[in-house]
């Protein structure tokens, strides 16, 4: 039996002997948006509100919204949930696909996942997992990140206005300044969320396993740093702390993040990084980044500091593509001299903003990436230190760009509105962080110079970007209706000729340089 085969076994014995829709994660694990007062249960759904005034009552609502409590009851009928159309469409790939569903609802035991089941739907459910963001204070700019969890974005905003000449839905969130993120000013003085939290942290600390901070940059955030002395005071032996970190702040926040892991009452700590490209395009994707003194910072980490695992988080977007295998032998490389979980990787297809999703490159080029991919992992896939998981999510991967054709929003059928915008936002992109999209990924000239961008759409004015929506209701599945064939005209355009980037195996030359780190905005 394949390891596969092995985790859709576990699926069949463990959730869907419940019902075909069932996930652990619903009931014991939530991303906490204490900012501006939102929840999930993974970061998969969007974000839905959590009632202010019954938190006031019960601070387990940050949890346990009316909301959550529903979609649990239709998970227990058998109904597949909208919110969790991304784990939905993966499977309908395929049966023989393990989604997240699984990975999400395996870290349990048999008895919680029992306990889970056999609980009234309405219940109160105590965290076993969780992740929790205090405020959008971040040095990057990632591409299809916004200002609603990043200051850097926000002052991109603030200072240059919102993007324009768009056509999709998704690219909104590049018309706000994320200014609802901040309702309770930068140190979150009286936030009800943050002080619920606070004060539900004593019984919750007794039952949680892993408490997960993301951000922004918690270690560049004043409110992580404070939220810490509350967890000294209140010694949990059997937490696992995980702390998000794009390890581009300063050397002193990286060497203070270092001392963390040794000075701290828990049962052990994990770090999670984030890169998913190699080199310039990894600089290019995540605006702020220098790939040289980000693995250097990973290197230092990994050689310096206590901890249980390291986990570097791959966001699957179009342009990663390109150069996604070239990371991902680096990132063996390190295995292979510090251990298996020194760095593993954690793929997670993008969904948001839709233009940027793999789905949505031109066929010519799905077909190119994933033949790349392919062979790669037809090489690499009995790599001693290849976890069970990775080779999962990379499997998963090659299915999806090969068989999904539309992806989590219904616009995404008109793909040449996604094109236009996918030109439209790179464009600005460049011209606001200095970038050459062209330089950097010559692979997609001649498409892109194809494509011509609508100058006539109305200009619009920046807003708050309060979520205005979540998805409710029952999932209608699309992955059974047939590839369309997509008759894209566009005319060839003889790319200007730039100078080549330096190729060849990687060499960091951090060694040679000063220090670089993202200053926090």
């Amino acid at each position: 039996m394949s390891d596969t085969d092995k985790l859709i076994q576990w699926k069949t014995d463990h959730l869907d002997s419940v019902s075909k829709s069932f996930c652990a994660a619903k009931w014991y694990n939530a991303s906490l948006h204490l900012g501006h007062g939102y929840t999930n249960s993974c970061h998969l759904p969007l974000p839905h509100p959590i009632d202010l005034e019954e938190i006031k009552k019960n601070p387990s609502a940050l949890h346990n919204t009316q909301f959550k409590k529903k979609i649990r009851k239709m998970m227990l009928e058998g109904v597949r949930p909208a919110e969790c159309s991304y784990c939905w469409k993966v499977e309908d790939i395929d049966p023989d696909t393990a989604g997240d569903r699984i990975f999400k609802s395996r870290i349990y035991t048999d008895k919680e996942i029992e306990e889970a089941a056999n609980a009234p739907w309405d219940a109160d459910i105590m965290l076993k997992t969780v992740e929790v963001s205090f405020d959008r204070t971040c040095n990057l700019a990632c591409s299809y990140c916004n200002a609603g969890y990043s200051t850097t974005w926000a002052k991109d905003i603030e200072t240059n206005g919102p993007y324009q000449d768009f056509k999709t839905t998704s690219a909104g969130a590049y018309h706000a300044d994320g200014s609802w993120a901040d309702l309770f000013g930068k140190y979150n003085d009286n936030n009800p969320y943050v002080q619920a939290f606070v004060e539900w942290w004593p019984e919750l600390s007794k039952h949680l396993q892993e408490l997960r901070v993301t951000g922004g940059e918690p270690s560049a955030s004043h409110n992580f740093w404070k939220f810490l002395e509350t967890v000294k005071e209140h010694p949990a032996p059997d937490l696992t702390l995980a702390v998000n970190s794009n390890l581009m702040v300063h050397p002193k926040l990286i060497q203070k993040l270092i001392d963390t892991t040794k000075d701290i009452d828990i049962k052990g700590f994990d770090l999670y990084t984030s890169c998913e490209a190699y080199g310039p395009a990894a600089n290019y994707i995540r605006s702020g980044l220098d790939y040289d003194q980000w693995r250097a910072n990973l290197v230092k980490f990994i050689e310096e500091a206590d901890y249980n695992q390291v986990i570097c988080m791959m966001t699957i977007n179009s342009l990663c593509l390109y150069s996604i295998t070239e990371f991902m032998d680096d990132m063996f490389s390190l295995k292979e001299k510090y251990g298996m979980n020194s760095p593993g990787i954690d793929l997670n297809i993008l969904r948001w903003p839709a233009f940027q999703s793999p789905l949505n490159l031109v066929d010519s080029e799905k077909i190119k990436v994933h033949k790349k991919l392919a062979a790669w992992y037809e090489e690499k896939k009995d790599h001693p230190l290849m976890m069970d998981h990775e080779k999962a999510q990379i499997e998963r991967l090659i299915k999806y760009v090969d068989v999904v054709e539309q992806g989590h929003t219904s616009t995404e059928e008109d793909k040449t509105k996604h094109y236009h915008d996918f030109k439209s936002f790179y464009e600005q992109y460049d011209v606001r962080k200095n970038l050459n999209f062209r330089e950097t990924f010559p692979e997609l000239v001649e498409w892109y110079d194809s494509i011509e961008v609508d100058k006539n759409i109305p200009q619009v004015k920046v807003n708050n970007g309060a979520i205005t929506h979540f998805e409710s209701g029952e999932y209608q599945p699309d992955i059974d209706k047939p590839k369309h064939e997509i008759k894209t005209k566009w005319k060839s355009v003889k790319p200007e000729k730039k100078k080549a980037d330096p190729a060849g195996e990687y060499a960091p030359d951090v060694e040679k340089k000063k220090s670089k780190w993202t200053k926090i905005i």
